[in-house]
């Protein structure tokens, strides 16, 4: 049986398109990684975990001189990606956030965006990322807050989602504790906040194609009957737009500069 991200690939990207902020995270993010530098080299390496169709991964190669690899699981997303990549300047790799296609102390920069709430073993992948870092090395995370899900825009058509997601995302002081245990010396974490418009058409079309993990989650019943709402709702009144509100953790946490001393497990 095919995963829910293979089944989505070919759309993925018209499911969740790049948005503005997206591209000011990776900015930041880039700057943060080069500091005190102004900008990272080409002998730089960045690696994204959980590329999947290189969304993230694309972009942010066109605002660094810097390597670029995007490793993902799941081939038919890494498909998507290559035929997207028309630089060919990303290498991209299958693997998994347990065993990443990468050299110990390679890494200057390792980005998982909303990948953490997809892992059974949190510790064991920061671990995994820690060893690909190089000294000095910075992980970036980047995944939604618990009062995020709570207030969630879909959580009046879907009830249940709060309650799958608030098991599944950590909150970030969780995540805090478990990087330090992983065997990283610092880490932060910011708090973002984004507000927005959606049209229902195009919450209507996201839902269909299951946007997010958790509606190929939701019991059956639940999820036909919150579609057909939708459905509804969008036929009586097509104008109609829905306020999107997100709040995201960016967890930071950097490698020591005096080296990659082994962490037990």
């Amino acid at each position: 049986m095919s995963s829910p991200f293979a089944e989505i690939a070919p759309r993925y990207d018209s499911l969740r398109p790049l948005r503005p902020p997206d591209q000011a995270r990776l900015e930041a993010m880039l700057a943060a990684a080069a500091s005190p530098s102004p900008t990272l080299s080409d002998r730089d390496l960045i690696v994204e975990v959980g590329c999947g169709t290189g969304r993230l991964t694309i972009p942010l190669a066109g605002l660094t001189p810097a390597r670029v690899v995007g490793v993902d699981p799941e081939a038919r997303m890494l498909d998507v990606a290559r035929a997207k990549d028309a630089d060919r300047r990303i290498e991209w790799r299958p693997g998994t956030a347990y065993r990443l296609p990468v050299a110990r102390d390679q890494a200057t920069l390792v980005l998982m965006a909303m990948v953490v709430h997809l892992l059974k073993q949190r510790t064991r992948a920061f671990r995994e990322a820690r060893r690909i870092l190089k000294p000095a090395g910075q992980l970036s995370l980047w995944t939604f807050t618990q009062q995020d899900i709570r207030d969630f825009y879909l959580n009046g058509y879907f009830p249940s989602i709060p309650l799958i997601d608030l098991a599944r995302f950590p909150d970030h002081r969780t995540i805090e504790s478990e990087l330090i245990r992983a065997g990283f010396e610092t880490v932060t974490t910011k708090i973002e906040r984004e507000q927005g418009e959606i049209s229902l058409a195009e919450v209507v079309d996201r839902v269909r194609g299951r946007y997010i993990s958790t509606l190929a989650l939701l019991p059956p019943l639940e999820y036909r009957l919150g579609l057909q709402q939708l459905e509804e709702q969008l036929a009586a009144a097509p104008a109609t737009t829905l306020t999107q509100r997100l709040e995201w953790a960016i967890v930071t946490a950097t490698k020591s500069a005096a080296g990659s001393a082994a962490i037990e497990a």
